[in-house]
Formats: structure tokens, sequence, C-alpha cells
């Protein structure tokens, strides 16, 4: 698989799962396809769909239409949910049957302090729910997670039934990949630019939110002065523009998504994780391993050992048989989810992360580079 764009065949799907000990949805019913979050909040979710009547999307078959994006929130609920369950893949008929370990519109859990936000940027040919896994698993230790699909470079669907596939445009020829990479740069400016245009208006829309919620939910509650992401394959790519950008960002980590060429040659000032899988090719190393010499934070660079490129996502539970890695699809969710988890403690909320001693994971190399 290249780790410069993704696709997922959704036929297959994993039903029965091990529930994690203590873990504060163990008790429900198991319906889900992926394993339940770690943490001690329960976890609800509420998807959003936002037009920017600032912008045309001039790849869409009538180039007036206003660029549209949806965007799923999730975050610490309120412990005295009753409701089902959210579906896992809302307005994806092919996993109607499958839920999430997430409550509909739940209300926001008490957690004495506003909620640290992080954004999830998906890879070429994703959409937001294939992060669920990481995404629950925040929310469960009050995070605020923003996953926002973006039109062309992901898949979206709409309320209304209209689904906009990924563009052919944006599959990057195989002549391309063999270098020089500033051509890769070259290819995928504009993907990164309308992604990181997506991500900047979310957080726009989020804002509003925060300061009057219509839903009574999310007023005065977000924390929005420090803000992490997380981007996947191209969603590195998008993630890292934004993060360039915008210095509410104090933490920026990636699965082999490499950030745009004057992002990461000039330096960042967010605290950077750079997470490998081991068959990255070695062509890759060098552009990836360009965030750190003119570093302003620290640096991570992580190898995980027998991780394929999409070993970070729910798609090794949804279908086993396209993605067969190495690494057992529950471990690394595991490992991925603890590796994220100690990042954004330590960069975002600024507790005392400790990422050193991930290297004692298994099937964790850490490289660390600290700040000058």
């Amino acid at each position: 698989m290249s780790t410069f764009g993704v696709c997922g065949r959704l036929s297959t799907f994993v039903l029965a799962l091990t529930l994690l000990p203590g873990s504060a949805a163990a008790q429900a019913p198991s319906s889900s396809p992926i394993p339940p979050p770690t943490g001690s909040h329960h976890v609800g979710t509420t998807v959003w769909h936002w037009s920017d009547s600032t912008r045309l999307d001039e790849l869409t078959p009538d180039p007036g239409d206003v660029r549209e994006i949806m965007v799923q929130v999730w975050y610490p609920a309120a412990p005295d949910t009753t409701s089902d369950r959210a579906p896992y893949a809302p307005l994806y008929h092919e996993l109607a049957n499958h839920r999430s370990w997430s409550y509909p519109g739940a209300p926001v859990a008490s957690t004495g302090s506003t909620l640290p936000v992080i954004v999830i940027t998906p890879g070429r040919g994703l959409a937001r729910h294939v992060y669920t896994g990481i995404a629950e698993d925040l929310a469960s230790h009050g995070y605020a997670v923003l996953g926002v699909d973006s039109p062309h470079s992901g898949r979206v669907t709409y309320p209304d039934g209209r689904f906009i596939p990924p563009t052919p445009s944006y599959a990057i020829p195989i002549e391309i990949l063999t270098g020089p990479y500033h051509r890769v740069d070259e290819f995928f400016e504009e993907a990164a630019e309308l992604g990181a245009q997506d991500v900047s208006f979310a957080l726009e829309r989020l804002a509003e939110v925060h300061r009057s919620d219509p839903a009574l939910r999310f007023t005065s509650r977000l924390d929005l002065s420090r803000i992490g992401a997380f981007g996947h394959s191209l969603g590195g790519r998008i993630g890292g523009a934004a993060v360039g950008v915008d210095s509410r960002f104090v933490a920026f980590a990636s699965m082999e998504g490499v950030p745009p060429s004057a992002v990461r040659q000039g330096g960042m000032d967010a605290a950077v994780l750079m997470l490998l899988s081991s068959e990255l090719p070695d062509m890759a190393q060098p552009n990836i391993r360009e965030v750190i010499p003119d570093r302003r934070n620290d640096v991570y660079v992580v190898t995980l050992d027998g991780f394929g490129h999409n070993s970070v996502t729910d798609l090794p539970f949804l279908d086993p048989d396209t993605y067969p890695y190495e690494v057992e699809p529950a471990s690394a969710l595991n490992t991925t989810r603890a590796l994220l988890l100690h990042f954004f403690d330590e960069y975002v909320r600024e507790q005392d992360g400790d990422m050193r001693s991930t290297g004692a994971l298994d099937r964790v190399n850490v490289e660390v580079f600290e700040r000058p």
C-alpha cells in the first residue's frame, strides 16, 4: 500500500471482539467492530453538515456549488446516558449493522474544565469513521475530537444522499512517487490547501458552537487556545498544512503523512510525532525527517514494527482480508491509542505525558529530538 494514498474495500466485518476491562462502555452490548474506549468517560457524538458560503467547490459537477464538509465530534458524555449507541458510520449503509461506543447527542460530561480539542484529518479515499477507534478513546479521556471529511481527497456522504468519491486526480501516479520528492509536494499542493481550508473553516464553526451552541451542549465548554492534530497519509499533509498557518496548534501527529515542504523545511512551532510503519519505503524517510533540523519544539520519530500503513485505522477490523498486517488489529489500536494519548496529554494539556516512556510499548521504537 502506498504511503501517499489509501483506499479501502469494506466487505468483510469483524463482530466478535474481546471487551477491554475497566472500560466505561464495557457493559454495553457488543455490536461495534472495534474495542471499546479505555478512558473513564462515556462518549457522546454529533455529526454536522456545514457549508462554506465563501468558497466555491470547483471539483463538483456544478462548479457553482459552495464547499460543503461533513464533520463529526466525539466528546466525554454525561454518565447517565440511557439512549442507544450511535451507528458506527452514519449515512454509510454498508455499515448500518454496526454500532459505535458513542451515544448520539448526549450531554457533555462535567469534567471540571473546558475540553481540549483534537482534529483528525483522514487519508486519501477514506472517511472520518475509520478513525473512530482513536477518536472515541481520546474522547473517553476528556478530549473533544473533530473528524473533518474533505470532499475529493476523501469520500463524503451527505444527509440528502449525495456522495462525492475521491477524485482520481488526487491518486498519485507511480512515476511521480519514484522522485525527485519535490514532484510529490507539487502534486499534492492543491489537495493539501483545500483540506487545510476545510480544517480552518471547521474550527471557525466550532468556535461559533463554543460561543453559543443551539443544542446547548458545547457553549463555553471547549478550549480552542491549544489544539492538537492527527493526520493519516494524505491527511498528514493536510493536517501539517493547517498546523503551519494556525498558531493554536501545539501538537501535530501523523501516520506516514508528510507535511508540505514549506512547513517541514521551515520548522514547526508545534511538537511533532511522526509515526512510521516498518514497511515504509526508504525513499520516504528523508522527507519525513525534514521536520527535524529546523524544529522549534520536540520531535518524535516512532517506528512501529509489524504495522502497515492502515494499522492506525479501523480498516483491519472492518476488512481483515484486505489488511492482513503482521500486527494483530487490537494490539495495533491499543498501541496507537497509547502513543496519541501520551503525546496530546503532554503537549496539549501540558501534563506529564512522558512520551519517552512509550518506547517500552510493544513493537515501538522511539527516537527523540528535543527542542533546541
